[in-house]
């Protein structure tokens, strides 16, 4: 490296030029009123959710003979993607990592060509069970089936499946 300074171009964005002016609201007023308006689309937010656990639970009783089609295990892992984003944007944190496990089976069983419902039947009762209108469980319970839904995931040997989904190899790229 040299000793000459390196000349840095920030070129004038309508963005840039928004932000030097001043005026505006403070970042943390903007912030809580941003988890205002997200708290008041709640309702419409747990709405869609119980809609897509139907989704998901009218593709599972579709199975035949105990066994999903590739087609119906990309729908459910479609649907479940979508739903961990709502449990996420809502703050349901219990009822995303049931999701995200949900996922982590369906994408997991696709790639390793197997077809088995039991284990996504297992994830939709766990799903009922921290849905967002379902009783709420205390936190030892709820770590109770997420220990279970564990055991599922490694039965079918998709725990490095999973893992490299979360190292970012690529696998899961169809989320």
């Amino acid at each position: 490296m040299s000793g000459r300074p390196v000349m840095t171009f920030f070129p004038q964005t309508r963005l840039a030029e928004l932000a030097a002016r001043p005026g505006g609201i403070m970042r943390d007023i903007a912030v809580e009123n941003a988890l205002k308006h997200i708290e008041s689309m709640r309702g419409e937010g747990n709405e869609a959710i119980a809609r897509l656990m139907e989704e998901i639970e009218a593709v599972l009783s579709a199975a035949s003979g105990g066994k999903l089609s590739a087609d119906q295990m990309r729908a459910i892992l479609r649907t479940a993607d979508q739903v961990v984003t709502l449990a996420g944007t809502f703050g349901y944190d219990a009822f995303g990592r049931v999701m995200k496990s949900l996922c982590d089976v369906a994408d997991g069983m696709m790639h390793s060509h197997l077809n088995d419902a039991a284990p996504i039947a297992v994830h939709v009762r766990s799903m009922r069970l921290l849905a967002p209108d379902s009783t709420q469980l205390s936190a030892a319970q709820i770590e109770t089936v997420l220990a279970e839904l564990s055991k599922v995931l490694a039965h079918y040997n998709l725990n490095s499946i999973a893992a490299q989904s979360e190292a970012g190899d690529g696998v899961f790229a169809a989320r």
